[in-house]
Formats: C-alpha cells, sequence, structure tokens
C-alpha cells in the first residue's frame, strides 16, 4: 500500500461516528448484574480526530477541561467530564518532528493537570503534579515531537486526585505517525479500519450518576465496562480487516482481551510503537495505561465479539476472603462486531517484518532497584519536594522492578521514557511484554527487568514520575521522581513552582 495523505487517513471518521447499528447483532452482554446491558447495541462512538492548525512542522491544538452531560449508560443522563466535549476528549494526531503548541484551558471548577502519557519531551511540559491549571486558567507547553509511531494517550495528573478525574472522564488518545507507520500496509483509515478503543469501568448510583466512593483498597474499580464512553457498544465493521487501538483507561482494572470464538488475532504494537514482527495471540492482558493495538480479519456478516476472559490463575493473587477482589476473575463483553458486507475488497497479508528491531545498549549502564509494597515504592511514599532518582547521563539504564506484595498486583508507568522488558520472573503469570514500552504489569511477586530509554531533556528544577499506574495506588503515594540534570549538576533546592505534597493533595470526592 503506497503511504496514504492525512486527509485520506481521516476521511471516514465523520460517517462511522454516525453509523447505524446493524439489525443482526449480538447480546452485548451476559451479566444482568452489569447494568447497560442488555436490549438494543448502540454504535462505537469514534472521537473526533484532531488534526491541529499546521503551518509546515508547527501544529497548534487547543484543549478545553469541561463539565457535561453523558448517556454512558442507555437513557440514562450522567454528569461526566471531558475535553472539548462532554466526556473523553479529541485523539490528537501528530508527527515525530512536529512542533507542538497546545493550549490547555480549564472550565472546571476544580484544579487539574494534563499529562502527555509516553511522550518523550522537557518536564516542564511533561504535565505532571507539578503543572497544576487553575479554574479559568491556560497552560500552554511545547515540545517537539521525538517519538516513532506509537498510541499514546492523555489524562489528569493531579496529585491526589488523578484517578478521579480520569474516571470523570478527562482522556484522550493520541496518534503518533512517522514515515514507517505511513508507508506500512496496515488498517489506517482512521474511524474506518484503524479504531481508537478506549476502555473504562465504572460504578453508578440508582439516579445513573457516577459513584466515587473509593472502595477499600481498591479505589475506583467499576463493575460497569465501557468502550469510548458507554455500555453496549458496537461496531459495524465495513473492511475485512480491523486494526484497533487499544488503550486500557481505567483506573484500577486490568482486562484480558480475547475474543467471543478464541479465534487468533495479531498484535502488532505496544505502548510505545511497533513490534518488531507480528505476534499471534489468543488473549492478551492489559493493564491500567497500558495500550496495544491489534489487528483482526473478519468473514462478511459474521458476529464476534471483543471480550475481557478472567485471568488464568487469577492473575497471581490469592483468591481467598482476605485479600480484596481485583477482579481478574471477571469477564466481560466489550464490543461486538458485525463483520462487513459480501462485496468487501479482501485483504493481503500483513507484513512479515514492522520496523527494524532496535535494543538499548545496556552494557555497563547503571543499574537501580524498585520495590513496590503497598503504597509505597522503596518504602516511601511521593513527597512533592523529594528527589528519588538524579540522572546526569543521556544513555539507557536498568531498572530492576518488583511487586513486593504477595496478594496484591501493581503496575509500574515511567514517565519521559520507553523500554524493553529483559526478563520477567518471579511469577508463574506469563504476560506478553514484547516491543518497546511504558508501562508494565507485575503480579504478586514479580520482577521485571527493564532497559530503559529516557528522553534527554536537562532540567534540575522539573521532575518526571515514575508510579503504579492503578491509579488508587498511585494517589496514595506510590510515585516517586526523578530529575534529569547534565553531568555534575545538582537538582534545584525547590521543584517545580515549590508545590508541596498537602497543597496538591485536593480535597473530597465532589462534583
Amino acid at each position: 500500500m503506497a503511504a496514504v495523505d492525512r486527509r485520506t487517513f481521516f476521511k471516514g471518521a465523520g460517517a462511522v461516528a454516525a453509523a447505524v447499528v446493524g439489525a443482526q447483532v449480538l447480546t452485548a452482554c451476559s451479566s444482568e448484574s452489569v447494568r447497560g446491558y442488555g436490549g438494543e447495541p448502540r454504535a462505537l462512538p469514534i472521537p473526533p480526530a484532531d488534526l491541529g492548525s499546521r503551518e509546515g512542522t508547527s501544529v497548534h491544538f487547543a484543549l478545553d477541561a469541561q463539565t457535561g452531560e453523558s448517556q454512558i449508560l442507555p437513557d440514562v443522563t450522567t454528569e461526566t467530564w471531558g475535553f472539548n466535549g462532554t466526556h473523553l476528549g479529541p485523539t490528537l494526531v501528530m508527527k515525530k518532528g512536529d512542533d507542538v503548541h497546545i493550549d490547555v484551558t480549564n472550565n472546571l471548577d476544580d484544579m487539574t493537570t494534563v499529562h502527555w502519557h509516553g511522550m518523550k519531551l522537557p518536564a516542564i511540559a511533561d504535565g505532571g503534579p507539578h503543572s497544576p491549571i487553575e479554574p479559568g486558567q491556560t497552560w500552554s507547553p511545547t515540545w517537539t515531537v521525538a517519538n516513532d509511531a506509537a498510541t499514546l494517550w492523555y489524562h489528569p495528573h493531579t496529585h491526589g486526585l488523578t484517578g478521579l478525574h480520569a474516571y470523570r472522564g478527562l482522556a484522550g488518545m493520541i496518534i503518533v505517525e512517522d514515515e514507517v507507520s505511513e508507508a506500512l500496509d496496515l488498517p489506517q483509515e482512521y474511524g474506518v479500519d484503524d479504531i481508537p478503543l478506549v476502555l473504562m469501568d465504572h460504578r453508578f448510583l440508582d439516579d445513573g450518576s457516577l459513584d466515587e466512593e473509593d472502595l477499600p483498597d481498591l479505589g475506583l474499580l467499576g463493575d460497569t465496562p465501557t468502550a469510548n464512553g458507554i455500555t453496549n457498544a458496537h461496531f459495524d465493521a465495513t473492511t475485512t480487516r480491523v486494526r484497533f487501538r487499544v488503550l486500557n483507561g481505567s483506573n484500577m482494572r486490568f482486562y484480558n482481551l480475547a475474543f467471543s470464538d478464541e479465534r487468533t488475532f495479531q498484535v502488532i504494537a505496544s505502548d510505545a510503537g511497533f513490534l518488531d514482527q507480528t505476534a499471534d495471540r489468543t488473549t492478551l492482558a492489559i493493564g491500567p495505561g497500558e495500550r496495544w493495538e491489534i489487528v483482526v480479519d473478519l468473514e462478511p456478516g459474521e458476529d464476534v465479539t471483543l471480550e475481557s476472559v478472567g485471568f488464568k490463575n487469577n492473575y497471581g493473587v490469592p483468591d481467598d476472603e482476605f485479600v480484596p477482589d481485583f477482579g481478574m476473575g471477571d469477564s466481560f463483553q466489550l464490543l461486538t462486531i458485525t463483520g462487513p458486507a459480501e462485496d468487501a475488497a479482501q485483504t493481503s497479508a500483513l507484513p512479515g517484518v514492522l520496523v527494524k528491531s532496535s535494543e538499548p545498549d545496556t552494557i555497563d549502564a547503571p543499574e537501580r532497584t524498585f520495590i513496590m509494597n503497598t503504597f509505597s515504592i522503596n518504602d516511601l511514599q511521593m513527597d512533592m519536594q523529594r528527589v528519588d532518582v538524579v540522572i546526569d547521563h543521556d544513555q539507557p539504564e536498568v531498572w530492576v522492578v518488583t511487586n513486593d506484595n504477595s496478594d496484591w498486583p501493581h503496575n509500574f508507568h515511567v514517565h519521559d521514557a520507553r523500554f524493553k522488558v529483559l526478563k520477567f520472573e518471579g511469577t508463574d503469570v506469563e504476560l506478553f511484554n514484547d516491543g518497546w514500552k511504558d508501562t508494565v504489569g507485575l503480579p504478586p511477586g514479580a520482577t521485571a527487568t527493564l532497559a530503559v530509554e529516557f528522553g534527554h531533556y536537562p532540567d534540575p528544577q522539573w521532575p518526571y514520575m515514575y508510579h503504579c499506574h492503578m491509579l488508587y495506588h498511585e494517589d496514595q503515594g506510590m510515585m516517586g521522581q526523578f530529575v534529569i540534570v547534565n553531568p555534575g549538576e545538582e537538582p534545584a533546592a525547590v521543584l517545580g513552582a515549590g508545590a508541596s505534597s498537602g497543597s496538591m493533595a485536593g480535597g473530597e470526592h465532589e462534583h
């Protein structure tokens, strides 16, 4: 396939967003305990693609955080938050080498932040907890896109309230393109055969409002899954091959993706970009914050369902009355799919090689150890004015990350970085961790040895974060921070704008 231009890539988005669900569909969920299922499925909403305002390689975006009302459940109105709309946000599309300018305006009554998850960029633009946006204010970060083609995302990073703000709907996808992605013979018509799929879960009160009460040890773990902001979602395919960019935007839930007929699908990309070559899978775990790009082939007119199936051996979490129920045994139907019309064009074989293999050079690399336990990392909880790690070079490092809990899962995310998983041990749980990643799941007792490659933007004042991306854990303090400096340089005496943990923690969970 010849490289498509950006207008071709996005021409189908509007049509698909308004698609009518076909008459022959599967029931979206057999569980009567899950609200919003049964009855007529609804067309999967497609977040609008935002290509920004472009002049050459300079591209400008504008995001407004706002309140609104949405129908997450059918025929029920729920108060939600969103970017440039009532719930979730547009898909920001940019290209490697672009000079990005984003104006983020906070039209909420609460302070928030916006973090560009997976992006390599200066810490002052990273959107961590040191970059609050007060109500009525606009924050305007700029950076040059250094990432290879990948599916990234953006979400709040408000210290102590990240989970709540994301749960209310502040999240959106980012697509980074490059010459490799445009040249590959893969589905790439946004909204037609290249589909963003944002998975979340919620709980609802009897009046249809979001249940925002933190469950003991589980925070905002939901019981009702959503796809692109609705329950009971259905996708009518018009092509025989579909690429799904799957993002787990949930606070606490791990999904184990599979199709209802146990068919094989192909994984083409992980968090930070393409795999070296396609990988055949019948199941695929995805933890909070992770992304996978998968390709599935469909027969004309067939019905199949993308599901989350229970993890074998409960993801290593003991199944007894003394351990919180993290939902690892739950099964959900996430998206029903109907195949295309009989006259849909057939597809050619997928590319055998996607990108040239690259491995970080870790010979003589510094090695650091991170022990995750309950709400701490290395026995410390987040302190906005404490530097936990100083990186004074521009070479990769080896980070050895251990989940020291015997009965809790964790996962680990590093800002301004991508990594390869060199070793994964200490657990019988088998996880697919191929490719460049920025978030890795850790069953109880697991240790992941990571070869970490950082974006090199020395700045002694502005730190980056590393943390558990189970957002209740992060909000309870399971986070540390690192500063990248020039050789011989020390971190600043005051980090960021000088905010302390206590002053950033927010208030009660209220609308």
